[in-house]
């Protein structure tokens, strides 16, 4: 098998200040670098993994960008993980919608600090069922923003 790296050095933009390899030609809509042989695509940040490591990702695992860039193709850039590791990144590194900015949240930041501080449990206007219908939303989604297993974020 030829070499990922050896095969395609002319579509690689090596010298990036942030050491990222660049794939520069036949990217996908995301951003991620892909070839086409024998018309099955293939995604560049995988070859170039298997390329270094002699294998590639398990079932059920993926490789991940430890740099954020989905163009980039340095082996020293990617990591093998779950799919549930690579959603908590996106979480952490801020890539992710979250709260209000989530495309249908009825709730701001704002209305998530005023339901914490005027929520009063067994009280007949501020308890779930009435915050909820003050601000048009579940009673469920209250309950979870006040054990904060939805909404963590907000402080």
């Amino acid at each position: 098998m030829i070499d990922f790296f050896s095969r395609y050095e002319s579509r690689i933009e090596v010298g990036a200040p942030s050491g990222c390899w660049l794939w520069s030609a036949g990217a996908m809509p995301d951003g991620y670098g892909c070839v086409r042989p024998n018309g099955r695509t293939l995604l560049t940040h995988r070859l170039a993994y298997e390329a270094r490591h002699g294998v590639g990702a398990a079932s059920g695992h993926l490789v991940r960008h430890r740099c954020d860039t989905p163009a980039c193709v340095n082996p020293d850039h990617l990591v093998i993980g779950t799919p549930a590791q690579n959603s908590r990144d996106a979480v952490d590194r801020g890539r992710m919608a979250r709260g209000e900015k989530v495309a249908g949240s009825r709730l701001t930041e704002t209305d998530v600090r005023a339901i914490r501080a005027a929520y009063v449990p067994h009280s007949k206007h501020a308890n779930q069922r009435a915050l909820a219908r003050h601000y048009g939303v579940d009673q469920g989604t209250i309950m979870q923003l006040l054990l904060r297993k939805t909404w963590r974020h907000v402080v």
